[in-house]
């Protein structure tokens, strides 16, 4: 039957599929990304107006956290 290029059925186990390097760089990039954002969050909500980070300051009184 192989001469044909038949397989019998259930002849060869199917292995699933495995995360290879590029998934583990994109976890980690992923990662890095939602550090970054939170470190930005927690910067922008001292400077921001009343505690918050995406508050915007009047700009002839800008006012800078001691």
């Amino acid at each position: 039957m192989s001469q044909f290029g038949m397989q019998m059925p259930g002849g060869r186990m199917k292995r699933g599929a495995t995360p290879d390097v590029y998934t583990g760089l994109m976890a980690l990039a992923v990662a890095a990304l939602l550090a970054a954002c939170t470190l930005m969050y927690m910067q922008g909500a001292k400077v921001g107006v009343d505690g918050s980070a995406i508050g915007l300051q009047d700009p002839d009184r800008i006012s800078l956290p001691k």
